[in-house]
């Protein structure tokens, strides 16, 4: 019985085995939705974003951009369009539209800049938000063209705010981990409402490429500039008219200036503002106005929404004498050193254990100057970036005199660093600080801070 029943249910097998039959395939509703799904907050704002290059169509696009008004304004970086030639662009939209832009405005201290096109019917533009800073963790999405990959977005979220790029920037950046690559420059930094929060451009200057930290110009920021662009192709903006390096408290102690930080005035422009207060070459800036001064991108922070004419107290110390110079602001000119000068580092001396004399260069007197006639391999000179050439028109802030004078200066003198100040040609005058003592030495790495930056994407 209980074979007759196994061999029963065997012979069904190949009936339950056969293939079910294939019936007609339906959509459930979940399905049409999805295929006639509304487009997303991102598919809306892409159709606003914009690839820009110079070279022929099929060329990777040199960055991005986003449509900022219906009329045919375009938002991009400086860095963006600074190769275009007889200010022309070639703007293409993700649908396949393509215009010639031309660049109306460039801010190149902010990096920002403004390309016109002409289209046939109005543009969408994206809207600024009210604010970049929407609170860490806020979701966000970065597009643009990447490598090569055009009208591509990535995903992120608020990493921070107040960001700076290196010691010369003057813009706090907001800070996101968004992929950004080379080509994402100028795109915009959207949130989930599709408001532009900031415009991609760049990440640290230690890579070219996304390391999970991405720096965007918060929007706040490109609300100030972009009109003034759009209107008058350039921002009128106050300047001092110096350059400067950062002054430690070890440089402002061999300046005189013990205890203080500030900015050390390596070059005062011919006419400018300082020039016409009696500003001088070895003048410490500590402040304008209440602004405290450390870094060079301080100076252009506390000048950035300034305006020519506009007089602004300057707080420095002059031979240890501090005094306050009421300054009637020049006229900047952007294009005129924007990056301004990194602050200058020191090297380890010879000997660590006590005072080190030995700089590791010859001198000789010419026409009345003291000019480095070689450097030696691996000296302090050398590693710092002294170069043959080079005339030293004061240390301590003191002309150096003869060379006797100079080598009896530097074995007399006290403190942590000596500041020579240096002319070269080429390069203006501008303060290298040479530890004296161990100390200083552990304190203050070599190192040529030319790295920074290597620029921004």
């Amino acid at each position: 019985m209980k074979i007759n029943i196994l061999l029963g249910s065997l012979a069904m097998l190949p009936t339950l085995c056969a293939p079910l039959p294939i019936k007609a395939a339906t959509l459930d509703a979940s399905d049409a939705e999805v295929t006639a799904r509304e487009p997303s907050v991102i598919d809306i704002a892409m159709r606003s974003v914009v690839t820009i290059s110079y070279g022929a169509e099929e060329d990777d696009p040199d960055g991005s951009g986003f449509v900022a008004h219906a009329s045919g304004l375009i938002v991009t970086n400086a860095h963006v369009v600074a190769r275009a030639k007889g200010d022309t662009v070639r703007v293409s939209f993700a649908d396949g539209r393509t215009f010639t832009g031309t660049v109306v405005g460039r801010d190149p201290r902010t990096d920002l800049a403004v390309v016109r096109i002409e289209p046939d019917e109005p543009l969408i533009p994206l809207k600024l938000a009210p604010r970049s800073k929407a609170g860490l963790g806020t979701k966000v999405f970065a597009l643009g063209s990447p490598m090569g990959k055009r009208f591509s977005v990535t995903a992120g979220i608020v990493s921070g705010y107040d960001r700076a790029y290196d010691a010369a920037w003057p813009v706090d950046f907001l800070q996101h981990d968004a992929a950004l690559n080379p080509g994402n420059s100028g795109g915009p930094l959207i949130d989930e409402q599709g408001r532009v929060l900031g415009v991609n451009t760049a990440t640290p200057p230690e890579t070219l490429f996304d390391m999970g930290i991405a720096l965007a110009i918060p929007a706040e920021l490109v609300a100030r500039i972009v009109p003034e662009l759009a209107a008058k192709g350039e921002v009128d903006r106050g300047a001092l008219g110096v350059k400067v390096s950062s002054a430690d408290p070890a440089i402002a102690a061999a300046l005189g200036a013990d205890g203080e930080k500030g900015l050390l005035i390596d070059e005062v422009l011919p006419g400018s503002a300082a020039a016409q207060a009696g500003m001088k070459i070895g003048d410490i800036i500590l402040a304008i106005g209440e602004r405290k001064l450390r870094l060079a991108r301080d100076l252009s922070l506390a000048l950035l929404d300034s305006r020519p004419g506009e007089t602004r107290a300057i707080t420095l110390i002059r031979n240890g004498t501090r005094r306050i110079e009421q300054v009637a602001l020049g006229k900047d000119d952007p294009s005129a050193g924007e990056r301004g000068r990194v602050a200058t580092l020191s090297l380890y001396p010879v000997d660590t254990s006590g005072k080190n004399r030995t700089f590791g260069a010859t001198f000789s007197e010419r026409d009345g100057s003291i000019v480095i006639d070689s450097v030696e391999e691996g000296s302090l000179a050398q590693l710092y970036g002294l170069y043959e050439g080079d005339i030293i028109l004061a240390v301590n802030g003191q002309q150096p005199g003869d060379l006797g004078s100079l080598q009896a200066r530097v074995g007399s003198m006290g403190g942590d660093v000596a500041v020579l100040r240096i002319q070269r040609e080429g390069m203006g005058t501008f303060h290298v600080a040479l530890p004296l003592t161990a100390r200083a030495s552990q304190e203050r790495r070599p190192g040529d801070q030319k790295r920074f930056p290597q620029g921004p994407l």
